[in-house]
């Protein structure tokens, strides 16, 4: 059967790179919607972001952020600190644990993308990257 609904194409493509994430990441006990909150705090200059900021880049639910951020605390990659521009509110920061990681994550998640693009060539990959940025434009 050949597929040619765009929303079904991405969803299965959503969900074959998370088996490949999942499977290359287990090695750091890390699932592959814990490793995106990793790599979104490696980009902060601070390495801590509030948890709307978590919840709007990934657009995901409150309940959703809050469960994975309690969970890769446990495992010792961010802590909650004070919000020095918010006395109620926390940070999720990154741990020297995660910080320690980091080289090693950032080349794990670029395999990751190499292995989910292996068959794709290069003019391919950034046309691909426009057509999925110009949709994600038009939902906006």
């Amino acid at each position: 059967m050949n597929i040619d609904k765009i929303a079904i194409l991405i969803k299965k493509t959503a969900l074959e790179f998370d088996k490949i994430s999942n499977s290359i990441l287990a090695e750091y006990e890390l699932t592959a919607s814990q490793y995106k909150v990793l790599k979104y705090l490696y980009t902060r200059p601070s390495g801590a972001a509030r948890v709307v900021d978590l919840e709007k880049h990934y657009s995901m639910t409150h309940p959703t952020t809050l469960g994975l951020v309690d969970t890769i605390e446990r495992k010792g990659f961010v802590t909650r600190v004070p919000n020095p521009n918010d006395a109620r509110g926390k940070l999720v920061a990154l741990t020297d644990k995660a910080y320690a990681k980091q080289d090693t994550l950032l080349k794990v998640g670029d395999a990751i993308e190499e292995k989910l693009t292996a068959n794709l060539s290069t003019k391919e990959k950034n046309q691909l990257v426009a057509l999925l940025q110009k949709l994600l434009r038009s939902s906006d």
